[in-house]
């Protein structure tokens, strides 16, 4: 094939690109149908056949902090708190006097609209006005503000000192995927990472993907719940 014809079909190649971007239609709803297949193909290279699954996200918790905690110390990192449930329940569950609780979240809710299905949750949603969790445990410390604003002090100064538990709970994947690539050096084999919405596959499952691709980290899946891996539990390895 001659160069003449090789670069006739490129241009060719490129002018179909232009039109179909120009008379496509950019669909949140058919770009979550496209990328649903992913979550099976995905469970069949990550999660063994007899992996924990549970109906309620608290049992996950539950199993995990039975079967690799135990009477450990932990530091709990949380990202996306909103109202405290789950970052109560660990705090309820680990008792060790040494372990530490961080709780990070804007609490003015989400800071663009949530890339769903249904398309219900736009920016601003889960806001409660600035008004932290009440939860009476002199372990636990707030860090208030947008991720991009604090994650960076935090770990000026923040040294683990027990089992590192990640929860991820942002929701969004641009919030997951900056949460990851900034906590990457502390993501030692053995970490334990946790995300609430995994299931969302444009979110936490894309950012899971992206960031074990660029970082080329590996993990196992300890447990799951709620809907087909609507929250997970990982360890890296």
């Amino acid at each position: 094939m001659s160069v003449a014809v090789q670069r006739a079909m490129a241009a060719v190649r490129i002018k179909s690109k232009v039109a179909i971007a120009r008379v496509g239609r950019d669909s949140r709803r058919l770009d979550t149908i496209v990328n649903l297949p992913k979550i099976e193909t995905w469970r069949r290279e990550h999660v063994p056949d007899g992996t924990p699954a549970f109906a309620q996200r608290e049992e996950m918790y539950d199993h995990v902090h039975a079967q690799l905690i135990g009477d450990g110390a932990i530091d709990y990192l949380e990202f996306g708190v909103f109202e405290g449930q789950s970052l109560r329940h660990w705090t309820q569950l680990n008792q060790r006097p040494e372990s530490r609780f961080y709780g990070f979240d804007s609490f003015e809710g989400l800071p663009e609209d949530w890339k769903r299905f249904d398309g219900q949750m736009v920016k601003a949603h889960f806001d409660v006005d600035g008004v932290l969790p009440d939860i009476d445990d002199e372990r636990l410390s707030f860090v208030p503000g947008w991720f991009q604003d604090t994650v960076d002090i935090f770990l000026e100064k923040f040294e683990p000192q027990a089992q590192l538990v990640l929860h991820i709970d942002s929701d969004l994947y641009s919030s997951a995927l900056y949460v990851l690539t900034r906590l990457n050096a502390l993501l030692v084999p053995g970490t334990i990472v946790i995300f609430d919405e995994f299931s969302s596959v444009l979110n936490e499952f894309a950012a899971l993907e992206h960031y074990c691709s660029a970082y080329q980290r590996e993990y196992d899946v300890l447990a799951s719940a709620w809907h087909y891996f609507g929250h997970l539990a990982i360890r890296m390895r």
